[in-house]
């Protein structure tokens, strides 16, 4: 299994709800995550494209434990995908929403 250096677990979407805005990003850590840090979703899109960093998914599952998603990846150097498609908007599977 590949490990990221961060992962995102959550996302915040923009008031007219057609993109993503803020992500939660935690570093990822053996056998663990670190703290939650709310960050800019073009941020994030300018660090994968820049190569500076790499992140993934992670979704806490039912027993209260975290389960590794996608690798995350950039779209026209703007959009954040777990799918390495043409669509041009944000996809990052079916994370929770924060407030």
């Amino acid at each position: 299994m590949i490990m990221a250096d961060f992962c995102i677990t959550a996302v915040k979407y923009s008031t007219n709800r057609e993109h993503i805005e803020w992500l939660k990003v935690n570093e990822e850590k053996p056998g663990k995550i670190g703290t939650d840090r709310v960050v800019a979703r073009a941020f994030v899109a300018d660090l994968i494209r820049l190569g500076k960093a790499t992140f993934q998914t992670r979704v806490i599952t039912s027993e209260k434990k975290w389960r590794v998603g996608a690798q995350v990846h950039v779209i026209d150097d703007v959009y954040l995908s777990t799918n390495r498609n043409s669509t041009k908007r944000d996809n990052l599977e079916n994370l929770p929403e924060f407030k």
